[in-house]
C-alpha cells in the first residue's frame, strides 16, 4: 500500500501574493507565463507514462513497483524566470516537473529540473538525465522540429530524442514561487524534500555534465559516472543491447575499479533500478556476495542484458548531445 503523507505539501496553495526572491544578489526573479510556455520543451510520458509501463509489464517487474506506478500522479509543471540585472537579455527559465510519488527508487514527492538559458537569439538547455545528473543540449538540438524530452517512467528522468512523436498537452506552467520552494525545501522527510537549492538560487553556476545538487555524495557521483559511460556507448554502437553492456563494463572499470570497491553498491543500485523498471534483465536478486569479478563475468556471459522495454525507452536518444568525460 502506497502511503502519501505530504499531499498538502506537494500541492501548494499560497494564501498571499506570490513572490520570486529566492535567488542570489545580482539576479531578478519573475513569473512570465507567456515566456515560460514559449520555451517549454515538448515532452512525452509526463501524465500517463507510469501507468502505461505498469500495464505493459504487469507480472514482469516487482509488484511493489507496479503499485507505485499505478499510484503516481503528475502534479504539474512549475516555472519562473531568472534575469541577470546587468544584462536583461541573459535569462534562465527554470522548470520543475513535479509528481506526488516516484516508483524507483520509491519515495513520495518527485521534482525533475529543466533549465532553459536564453542569451539574446540563442538558447541552450540543461536537464536532469538520471538521479539529478545534468546534461546539456545546445540550440542546434532545440531547433529540430521533432525534438523533445521522453520521460523515463518510474524514474521520471529525461531522454532527449530527435523524433518525439506524440507529445504531452500542457496547457499551463504554474508559478514556481518562493512559497512553493520554501514549502518543498522544508518537507521533514529527506526523500520527499526538494534537494535542489544552490542552482535554483543561481542557475548560471550550473555546469553540464555535472549535478543539480550542491554537493552530490559518493553514490550520486558513481551513478552519474556509470550512466555517462552507458550514454557514451549508446552513441558509439548501433545496437543498444551491445551499447548498454559495453557501457556497463566501462563503468565498472572507470567508476568503480579495484581501488574504489566501496562504489560497487551505487553501481549495483543503478543496474537494480533499471531492472525494476523493466529496462534490464539481471540474474541478481541481491548484492550480497557480489564482487567485481562476478559482475564482470555476468556482463561477459549475458546474464545482464537489455530488454525490449529498455530498448524502446532508449530508442532515438540524441546522438549529438554535448557529453564528454571532462
Amino acid at each position: 500500500m502506497v502511503e502519501k503523507e505530504f499531499g498538502d505539501k506537494i500541492r501548494v496553495h499560497p494564501r498571499f501574493r506570490l513572490s520570486y526572491r529566492e535567488h542570489e544578489r545580482g539576479l531578478v526573479g519573475s513569473y512570465d507565463h507567456e515566456l515560460l510556455m514559449k520555451y517549454l520543451p515538448p515532452t512525452s510520458g509526463l501524465i500517463d507514462g507510469d501507468k502505461a509501463l505498469s500495464r505493459s509489464l504487469r507480472g514482469v517487474i516487482p509488484d511493489s513497483t507496479i503499485e507505485a506506478l499505478d499510484s503516481t500522479e503528475f502534479v504539474g509543471v512549475y516555472g519562473r524566470v531568472i534575469h541577470q540585472t546587468d544584462d536583461p537579455e541573459v535569462m534562465c527559465l527554470q522548470y520543475l516537473f513535479v509528481w506526488d510519488y516516484q516508483a524507483v527508487p520509491a519515495h513520495e514527492c518527485d521534482y525533475e529540473p529543466v533549465f532553459v538559458y536564453v542569451l539574446g537569439n540563442d538558447a541552450y538547455m540543461i536537464y536532469d538525465f538520471v538521479h539529478y545528473c545534468s546534461r546539456r543540449l545546445d540550440s542546434v538540438n532545440l531547433r529540430n522540429e521533432g525534438f523533445g524530452l521522453r520521460v523515463v517512467p518510474g524514474w521520471h528522468s529525461f531522454l532527449p530524442v530527435d523524433e518525439l512523436g506524440k507529445h504531452d498537452e500542457i496547457d499551463s506552467v504554474k508559478p514556481l514561487s518562493d512559497q512553493h520552494l520554501r514549502t518543498w525545501w522544508s518537507i521533514p522527510d529527506e526523500a520527499a524534500r526538494l534537494k535542489i537549492e544552490g542552482f535554483l538560487r543561481d542557475p548560471f553556476l550550473l555546469e553540464a555534465p555535472g549535478h543539480f545538487l550542491d554537493e552530490p555524495d559518493e553514490n550520486a557521483q558513481t551513478i552519474c559516472c556509470t550512466f555517462l559511460e552507458i550514454e557514451n556507448a549508446l552513441k558509439e554502437f548501433d545496437d543498444p543491447r551491445k551499447a548498454v553492456i559495453e557501457g556497463s563494463k566501462r563503468a565498472l572499470a572507470k567508476c568503480v575499479g579495484i581501488l574504489a570497491l566501496y562504489r560497487l553498491g551505487a553501481y549495483l543500485q543503478l543496474l537494480g533500478e533499471m531492472r525494476d523498471l523493466g529496462m534490464l534483465r539481471m540474474a541478481i536478486e541481491s548484492d550480497v556476495g557480489i564482487d567485481l569479478s562476478t559482475i564482470g563475468t555476468m556482463l561477459r556471459d549475458g546474464f545482464i542484458s537489455l530488454t525490449k522495454t529498455g530498448g524502446e525507452i532508449l530508442k532515438g536518444l540524441l546522438s549529438n548531445t554535448d557529453v564528454d568525460d571532462g
